[in-house]
């Protein structure tokens, strides 16, 4: 009878630690993919000192998905890079944890043999008006361009900060990725290839991407704190305004040493607390 009396208290106890959609030593993200590559580098570093934490990362949410997952429990922290009303998310009993500060960049494919590119020949590039490298002193090479939709933070950071292109008569057959990911692959398979994509994701290609000063200012870590480069996305991860004991436990390791290590490692540059 005891037997099974402390069965029954065995399975309640787990029940309750899944309750929810939370496992025990579980962690959920999904949202922005941008974000996604420097979440990654930070949970493979986590589990060297948590290697039985368990961790579903997801494909991809909206701003709107990914807060109402977060409420719903279906994820418990949610990546997020713009389009945050703080005031809002803390109503929601929500918190916007941000962890870093990232470089938007033009990148081109590593077979163009360019450093740097200034605002006019970025913008003659879009218009179709500059159709070959060897016209602004790469290599002879036609040039393919390709854009994310205006709604994404790559292309809304790249607008805000170059007048022109947001009056650019786009080419009617430019190639445009709705994820960063996919954007990021294109330019390292496509000879020739421009994109707006980040120093996380150019760190990441092994070569296959190359980062364009914008007017000769290039995106280093000097560069990025001192304001003197402006194409920035800051990282956030959103979460219960009380979250789980492994979720801030995963936070604790974000903001320590070893975390910001990670961040700096991914060419970005770690958020003041």
């Amino acid at each position: 009878m005891r037997g099974a009396l402390k069965l029954t208290l065995l399975v309640f106890f787990f029940t309750m630690l899944s309750f929810n959609g939370y496992a025990s030593e579980k962690l959920i993200f999904d949202g922005s993919t941008g974000v996604k590559p420097l979440v990654e580098s930070l949970v493979k570093h986590y589990k060297q000192i948590r290697p039985n934490i368990v961790v579903d990362m997801g494909t991809g949410l909206n701003p709107q998905k990914r807060i109402q997952a977060v409420i719903d429990k279906n994820i418990n922290v949610a990546m997020a890079s713009h389009g945050l009303d703080m005031q809002r998310i803390s109503q929601l009993g929500l918190k916007a944890h941000r962890i870093a500060k990232m470089a938007v960049v033009m990148g081109v494919n590593h077979t163009v043999g360019m450093k740097t590119i200034s605002d006019r020949e970025l913008c003659d590039i879009y218009s179709g008006k500059i159709d070959n490298w060897r016209n602004i002193g790469g290599k002879e090479l036609p040039i393919v361009p390709m854009l994310r939709p205006f709604s994404e933070v790559d292309t809304e950071v790249i607008r805000a900060h170059i007048p022109c292109f947001s009056e650019v008569q786009f080419l009617s057959d430019i190639l445009t990725f709705e994820k960063s990911g996919k954007m990021a692959k294109s330019i390292a398979r496509t000879s020739g290839a421009i994109g707006m994509t980040t120093l996380v994701r150019v760190a990441k290609s092994q070569g296959e991407i190359s980062a364009l000063s914008m007017n000769d200012i290039s995106p280093n870590t000097n560069n990025l704190l001192s304001g003197a480069y402006p194409f920035t996305r800051d990282s956030f991860l959103i979460t219960s305004s009380k979250p789980t004991a492994e979720v801030a436990a995963f936070l604790t390791f974000v903001r320590s040493e070893r975390g910001k290590a990670v961040i700096i490692a991914n060419n970005a540059v770690p958020a003041e607390q």
